[in-house]
């Protein structure tokens, strides 16, 4: 792996306006309400992944409100909630190249959908500390929609 700094605009603080010049805020921000709580330093993690992966990240969905319809189906919060998740739309070479630089990089938590038209890999750095309320929540794990 490369090591590349990636250049993002000063550190914001939780829960304000979260972009770089490989993200924007348009990308991050909850796509039902349009706030942007996206975690700055799972971006600094992100953008890493995506200068080693060397293509583009298209990406589905990032942060999402307690209140995007999603969730609201959920019985509890999902990663999405914590600004610490996103969906890539990738497909074949690309899916596998994204899946081994995330392990490479520390991702533990990986979610997989290569079937139909809908395709993209899922990555989150969420920890039992993002949902105390979850007892013995998996922080090693992978999954296929």
């Amino acid at each position: 792996m490369t090591d590349i700094k990636p250049k993002a605009k000063a550190k914001p603080k939780k829960n304000e306006n979260v972009e770089n010049k490989y993200f924007s805020h348009k990308e991050l921000k909850c796509k039902h309400t349009g706030e942007n709580k996206f975690d700055p330093e799972f971006l600094e993690l992100l953008t890493k992944i995506r200068i080693e992966c060397d293509f583009p990240f298209a990406i589905s969905s990032a942060y999402r409100s307690p209140q995007h319809p999603i969730e609201m189906r959920k019985s509890r919060a999902g990663a999405h909630t914590s600004g610490k998740a996103v969906d890539i739309l990738c497909r074949g070479e690309n899916a596998v190249k994204l899946v081994s630089v995330a392990i490479a990089f520390g991702i533990t938590r990986i979610g997989i959908q290569q079937k139909g038209s809908g395709r993209f890999i899922h990555i989150d750095a969420c920890t039992q500390d993002d949902f105390p309320e979850i007892e013995n929540y998996p922080e090693e794990t992978i999954w296929s929609y």
